[in-house]
């Protein structure tokens, strides 16, 4: 089985190298006064990595050009922290990626006077929150008067950890990244996939979306440990048969390549456990959060997986929460 972060890092890699993807991303959180000075039309990846091959494990990057207003080149960089701890001196980190980003372009062009604007942006997801630390803020001064040898930068920090109060939003394919990210810190929350099938379920049928549909669903299946039965339930109520059987079709390929062994495998409890999740989300849905009372409570807990599946079938076509529940 492929290490986890090498997952993360290809999810990362598929989703950001599309130009599109990475504007939305700059329309959607940096301050439009910046964003104001781009031609965001013009983004092209400039160079892939600049990352240490002993870091890969724990980050990826992508760097952009990208021209401004006036004519002239910048460029974005994109550093994504796939560590579970957050790094307290990730600024030092892309003071060393800026200095190396500026060395690349003096060799590139040779008789510029001045360097380009470099806008750095990090993207963590790991489980714990984490705030930006600026590189003024983790070096040690005797006295303020030292402060003016201090280098001073921004970066542009967002935090995707599960407890983090940062929205997801923008187009579809850029939710879905950053919904992968945060819902693989809690692999065993059903309500992770539903959300993330739903955002699938908004996609055509193109052959664009198809390939969307299998890249999401592979980190899917590769990161949240929910049983295979509880994954094709929630795929047969949110999918259409196309992009269900897509989606089935590749659980069956990855199980066979040895790339979800067991993951999805789980034992009846589980499942029971899994259907209830599903079906409860569901009646709120459709019906209303609080809409279920102690006596249809007992009734979920008691019930079998085959009776979960049958209430979930009816939710489509009842017109009350009694519809349901009928004997």
């Amino acid at each position: 089985m492929k290490p986890v972060n090498n997952i993360h890092d290809n999810l990362f890699r598929y989703t950001m190298s599309h130009s599109n993807v990475a504007a939305d991303f700059l329309v959607q959180y940096l301050p439009s006064e910046v964003t104001g000075n781009l031609r965001l039309d013009t983004l092209t990846i400039a160079k892939d990595t600049f990352v240490d091959p002993n870091q890969r494990e724990h980050y990826s990057d992508l760097l952009y050009t990208v021209l401004l207003k006036g004519g002239t080149s910048a460029f974005v960089y994109f550093l994504f922290e796939h560590k579970s701890r957050p790094d307290r001196f990730v600024a030092l980190q892309i003071l060393r990626y800026m200095v190396e980003i500026w060395e690349l372009h003096r060799k590139q062009q040779k008789k510029s006077k001045t360097l380009p604007l470099i806008i750095p942006i990090v993207v963590y997801h790991g489980k714990n929150t984490q705030k930006a630390s600026r590189l003024a803020d983790l070096i040690e001064l005797p006295d303020m008067k030292c402060n003016a040898y201090v280098p001073r930068f921004d970066l542009a920090f967002y935090d995707f950890s599960p407890a983090s109060d940062e929205k997801i939003k923008g187009a579809i394919t850029l939710r879905l990244m950053l919904a992968c990210f945060r819902a693989k810190n809690n692999p065993r929350t059903v309500g992770h996939v539903m959300d993330l099938f739903g955002l699938l379920a908004k996609l055509d049928n193109s052959a664009t979306s198809m390939r969307w549909i299998e890249v999401i669903a592979t980190y899917l299946f590769q990161t949240m440990d929910i049983d295979r039965d509880v994954m094709h339930n929630i795929a047969s109520i949110q999918l259409d048969s196309n992009k269900e059987g897509k989606v089935m079709t590749l659980a069956d390929r990855l199980r066979k390549e040895g790339r979800i062994e067991g993951r999805m495998e789980g034992k009846m409890e589980g499942e029971v456990l899994g259907r209830h999740a599903v079906l409860q989300r569901l009646l709120g849905k459709r019906f209303g959060k609080d809409i279920l009372d102690i006596r249809m409570q007992d009734r979920l807990r008691s019930a079998s997986a085959e009776q979960l599946d049958l209430w979930a079938e009816r939710i489509l076509d009842a017109t009350t929460i009694e519809d349901v529940f009928r004997e």
